[in-house]
């Protein structure tokens, strides 16, 4: 079995016409490749064109594809990507493969991971929130890695509220902590209150991550330490994939014994670079591999 499960979304992004191999689950999946730790991908591809191409570049990168499924009826997913300055804004397209992931009957579940994987998007098909609620619920005592990942309407207070208790450490960016410390304690909290907020009220968190930008990230560690983790100095050229790549970056560090510290100085130093460079999963980065 491989170290990390991630769970979610595996689609084409498509910038000015021409599609590129994303989603936000692909993208941690592949970069923990990148950051030498095993990786398997819960999802699922149509089986059109675009499920083909996808199947073969998750081969290329050497994330496991055992528990990518085929679905006959739904196309695989895309997302119409526009870049201005470097960030992105996005099209979802609904009702796609990747809404609709399943274990198929017969099929046992995979082996327990050291670590898994999930975020909020994939979440909204009903069949595919099924699945991943089944799937954290087979591996207590784990590490789980909830990247909030908010995307336009594709989540509510329920999602949210439904998936903290199962997470070990939850990241976010700064937009994301404003916007939920409202919903979630019913009053404005600044990064570092909405962080020690969590922290309190799941138990079970070992740290809250928030990226702040230009700015690094902030930690906020279950036992009361707070520090800010400053940014590489790369110069982005799109951000598309670097979130992604910070969370794997952090989780490998921290699966190979780093501190928290440690991981987020990981993070940032990898996020950083994969945004200096085009491409969620930039080519030079796969070509050094």
């Amino acid at each position: 079995m491989s170290d990390v499960l991630a769970f979610g979304e595996l689609l084409w992004d498509v910038i000015d016409g021409v599609p590129y191999i994303g989603g936000a689950a692909f993208n941690f999946a592949a970069h923990l490749r990148l950051c030498g730790v095993s990786s398997s991908l819960v999802s699922r591809v149509g089986t059109d064109e675009l499920g083909i191409r996808a199947r073969r570049e998750v081969k290329s990168l050497h994330v496991d594809a055992s528990f990518i499924t085929d679905d006959p009826v739904h196309p695989t997913g895309t997302v119409v990507a526009t870049l201005q300055n470097g960030i992105p804004s996005y099209d979802i397209k609904t009702d796609v493969a990747w809404d609709f992931i399943q274990i198929p009957n017969g099929i046992p579940l995979p082996d327990p991971p050291r670590a898994f994987y999930f975020g909020t998007l994939a979440q909204r098909g009903e069949v595919s929130h099924d699945t991943l609620f089944r799937l954290l619920r087979a591996y207590p005592g784990i590490e789980v890695f909830f990247d909030v990942n908010l995307r336009q309407s594709f989540w509510n207070e329920a999602v949210i509220r439904e998936s903290l208790p199962f997470a070990t450490f939850v990241k976010l960016n700064d937009e994301e902590s404003d916007k939920l410390s409202t919903i979630l304690s019913g009053r404005h909290l600044g990064v570092c209150e909405f962080a020690a907020f969590l922290l309190r009220e799941y138990p079970q968190l070992k740290a809250v991550i928030t990226t702040l930008g230009a700015d690094g990230c902030l930690v906020s560690e279950a036992n009361g330490r707070q520090f800010q983790s400053p940014a590489t100095p790369d110069k982005p050229v799109d951000t598309v994939g670097a979130g992604d790549a910070f969370s794997a970056a952090f989780i490998a560090a921290w699966l190979n014994g780093a501190s928290a510290e440690e991981a987020a100085r990981a993070g940032n130093i990898h996020g950083g670079l994969v945004a200096s460079l085009p491409g969620a999963i930039p080519e030079q980065l796969t070509h050094e591999e």
